[in-house]
C-alpha cells in the first residue's frame, strides 16, 4: 500500500525518510501526506528518534549545501566545526515548521527501549532506531506507519505504507 492509501483519520507514525523525501521533492506521495497532516485529515506523529534523526540529517544537508563539509563521514567533519554548527539556521527553521505543520512528538518510554524494541530486534532483525519507531507505533496503537524502509513491512503488529513514487537524485 502506498502513502495515498492511508485512510482519513488514521493515526500515522512517520519515519525520517518520508520527511526527507517530501522536503527534497523526491516523493509527491510524501508531500501529499504532509499536506493531509497539515489539513488535519490524517493525524501525524513523529517518534522521538525520528525528530532526532531528521534534525541531524537536515543539519548535515545544510552544511553540505553551504560547502562547509564534503566527502565521506560528514557528521565527523561537522563535529569538528562547532563554529559552523552555530551559524547553521535553515535546518532549525525546517524543524520548527514540522511542529507548525501539526506533527506530534511522541517521547520514548523506558519500556519501548528495554522491552518492545529489543523483542522486535530479535524477531525481525531491526536496527535500534527502527525497532524504537516500531515499538512506539505499536504502543500508541497507530493505524499506519509511513516509511520506505522495507524492513518494517514484515512487522505483523502494524500496517506499513510505502511511497511507490520515490525519485532519488543521482547528484553527487
Amino acid at each position: 500500500m502506498n502513502l495515498d492509501d492511508i485512510p482519513s483519520g488514521s493515526l500515522c507514525v512517520l519515519d525520517t525518510n518520508i520527511l526527507i523525501y517530501a522536503e527534497q521533492g523526491a516523493s509527491l506521495q510524501a508531500q501529499r501526506l504532509l499536506h493531509r497532516i497539515e489539513e488535519r485529515d490524517v493525524p501525524g506523529v513523529l517518534p522521538q528518534p525520528v525528530w532526532q534523526e531528521t534534525m541531524h540529517r537536515l543539519m548535515l544537508t545544510e552544511a553540505i549545501m553551504l560547502g562547509h563539509i564534503r566527502g565521506p563521514n560528514p557528521a565527523r567533519q561537522l563535529a569538528r566545526k562547532p563554529e559552523v554548527v552555530k551559524e547553521l539556521a535553515l535546518y532549525r527553521e525546517k524543524i520548527k515548521a514540522l511542529v507548525t505543520l501539526g506533527l506530534g512528538f511522541e517521547p520514548c518510554h523506558e519500556t519501548d527501549l528495554l522491552d518492545k524494541a529489543i523483542e522486535l530486534q530479535k524477531r525481525y532483525g531491526l536496527l535500534t532506531n527502527d525497532s524504537l519507531i516500531a515499538a512506539m507505533a505499536i504502543r500508541i496503537e497507530a493505524d499506519a506507519l509511513a516509511s520506505s524502509d522495507a524492513r518494517f513491512v514484515d512487522i505483523k503488529e502494524i500496517r506499513v505504507y510505502v511511497p511507490s513514487d520515490v525519485k532519488l537524485s543521482t547528484r553527487s
